[in-house]
């Protein structure tokens, strides 16, 4: 098992120096970041929350997400902003 995960420790770490045009000097790098990324291949994949939940839970969420965005509109709309007709209409004194 140890050689096995070794064999392909140096696959990758050998590919990973291929990929980077094989540069002098950087072989512990390359081994320490092929060893890394053949340990997280090999272990087990995580469940998040949104994947454990009930299969009642997905259908609802399945049924709500085709009523998003919602139709309705805005509950506030702003009257008087930047460029609106009351400030357009303001009297200054004249000099």
């Amino acid at each position: 098992m140890a050689d096995d995960n070794e064999k392909q420790t140096q696959e990758r770490a050998y590919l990973l120096w291929q990929k980077e045009g094989c540069p002098d000097g950087r072989d512990k790098e390359f081994w320490e970041r092929g060893r890394l990324l053949h340990e997280a291949d090999a272990a087990p994949s995580m469940v998040t929350p949104l994947q454990a939940r009930s299969a009642e839970e997905a259908a609802v969420d399945e049924a709500v997400a085709e009523t998003f965005p919602a139709s309705d509109p805005p509950a506030f709309a702003a009257t008087v902003g930047v460029g609106s007709s009351s400030e357009q209409s303001v009297s200054r004194p004249q000099e």
